[in-house]
């Protein structure tokens, strides 16, 4: 959003992106987030657990707690699959298609160098997006289609994915 704006419309861009605007978004993707969050979470709470209350994962989160369950976790796996799928393609498919209209008002721009800086100012954004999402997905996609047959290696190997990027981040900028 903040490239978007910044190479769409320089000039207005300390109107656009005003303290209170900036403020109003933050307030709107943790409220997003906590919504996201209770449903799970309440429906974790209401099922039966008559087995073992040890929770294979370092994260308490909803899936390795409602596989604790005796009872059918059909709609709670539904759950977390639409959950996972939202959290993971809507901010990408945001930044998918912020980047595809930056692209087009970049190649508008007639100077070749304040293209290259502008491509320029996008790339490190695009390279942690990569470094971001890229072992996110894998990780999902490995543990869905069972092709990781070990717990703590996909335990391993989503703290990996979801911790070396945004220790990158700093270097990369």
């Amino acid at each position: 959003y903040d490239r978007l704006i910044a190479i769409c419309w320089p000039l207005r861009y300390s109107t656009i992106n005003t303290n209170l605007r900036m403020l109003l978004i933050i307030v709107g993707i943790w409220s997003l987030v906590v919504l996201l969050e209770i449903f799970p979470v309440s429906l974790a709470a209401r099922l039966p657990y008559c087995g073992s209350r040890e929770v294979n994962s370092c994260c308490c989160e909803h899936s390795p707690v409602y596989r604790l369950a005796c009872t059918d976790i059909s709609y709670n796996r539904q759950l977390a699959t639409a959950k996972t799928l939202t959290v993971l393609l809507g901010p990408l498919s945001f930044i998918i298609f912020t980047y595809v209209i930056i692209v087009v008002a970049v190649t508008r721009i007639a100077s070749i160098s304040q293209r290259r800086k502008a491509f320029h100012t996008c790339f490190t954004h695009l390279l942690l997006v990569l470094l971001y999402y890229m072992p996110v997905i894998v990780a999902y996609v490995l543990g869905n289609l069972r092709l990781v047959p070990n717990v703590d290696l996909l335990t391993s190997i989503l703290t990996i994915s979801v911790t070396i990027p945004p220790m990158l981040n700093p270097i990369i900028y």
